[in-house]
């Protein structure tokens, strides 16, 4: 369970802080309909700059899911609703369409749809997801390697479970691709290995690993032993580099005496990085090294824990409202994977 203790001590704190700052620069964040109409207003006791995703910079603090400038986001919208401009399919098949909604156009702050159809997140807002970042920094047994701290967090709408979070990232907000070091990188994966932490597999983890290799956003990462979820965490990282920048990601390659040459070798270099963790990979290999391959894909990786699995709890034998998702974004992996792999 969430350590309530803990939990309430986040809050308290931020109340506490915001009661005592100076309230003459007040930023008025809209709240926004599924008509885009103006329906509340929450405000920050400093100026506002939006830097990237849902992440705002203050005068002193940052702030994660105090709104957005809309531009557009992802929806299963039939092409028919008037309110929504298509813009173009998504490659992603649970993202559906990538769209602008016209009632949203040219407005800034927190709108009352989700960004992002597996995802209960509002747009510009953070999902009760969100508050798991709260287990993995001060519970038991906490996440070390991480990059960011909660100041606190406080409610936009409690019954849609939507927040915002005061935060700050003691390291600022660089990223591993502006400043690659596969050192660093490394031993961010031995640690996260040895401690049973583990990312989404088809996560694009890279995004959330600083230039200093530690993890900014540590509301999907969650605990298991199980080597599926080992093999999904190696995978996630070394595919989501090799997407963003193949000069780096063979860099990182050639530090670690791995070689690639195919799609197969994401998944090699993952058992190859894992056994030099001391894990026990030898129950995986088949007669061939394609058929090793084959197995590794259908029965660990795509059948392992995706980003529709990524609730509060849902990594600790609790569920959300949205655990549903994972199983029907798993089991279609499951249905693409065997065709494109001809089983």
């Amino acid at each position: 369970m969430v350590r309530v203790s803990a939990l309430h001590a986040v809050s308290r704190w931020f109340e506490s802080d915001i009661s005592h700052e100076c309230f003459k620069d007040m930023t008025e964040i809209p709240v926004y309909d599924d008509k885009g109409n103006q329906i509340n207003s929450i405000f920050i006791s400093e100026s506002i700059d939006y830097i990237d995703g849902r992440v705002s910079k203050g005068e002193k603090y940052y702030y994660k899911g105090v709104g957005v400038p809309y531009k557009s986001h992802y929806s299963h919208v039939e092409k028919t609703d008037t309110d929504y401009k298509f813009i173009e399919k998504s490659n992603v098949f649970y993202l559906g369409n990538l769209v602008e909604k016209l009632s949203y156009k040219h407005k800034t702050g927190i709108f009352q749809e989700r960004y992002q159809p597996h995802f209960t997140d509002w747009i510009g807002a953070c999902g009760i997801k969100e508050l798991n970042i709260l287990e993995n920094l001060y519970d038991e047994d906490k996440f070390e390697m991480n990059g960011i701290e909660v100041l606190g967090y406080e409610v936009i709408d409690e019954s849609e479970n939507q927040y915002y979070l005061k935060v700050d990232y003691p390291e600022k907000r660089v990223s591993y691709l502006d400043n690659p070091n596969p050192k660093e990188l490394r031993n961010l994966l031995d640690y996260m290995i040895q401690n049973d932490w583990n990312f989404p597999w088809d996560k694009d983890s890279i995004t959330d690993i600083s230039s200093k290799s530690k993890v900014t956003d540590v509301a999907d990462i969650f605990k298991s032993n199980e080597l599926t979820h080992k093999i999904g965490t190696v995978y996630s990282v070394l595919y989501s580099l090799y997407n963003s920048s193949q000069f780096d990601y063979m860099n990182f390659c050639s530090e670690n005496n791995m070689n690639h040459g195919n799609r197969m070798s994401f998944v090699f270099n993952s058992l190859y990085i894992l056994h030099s963790n001391g894990i026990d990979i030898s129950s995986l290999s088949k007669e061939t090294p394609v058929e090793t391959y084959k197995h590794i894909v259908l029965n660990y990786l795509v059948v392992g824990k995706n980003c529709g699995f990524c609730g509060v709890g849902s990594c600790k034998g609790r569920k959300d409202s949205n655990q549903y998702l994972g199983d029907e974004i798993r089991d279609e992996y499951v249905k693409r994977t065997s065709s494109d792999l001809r089983i």
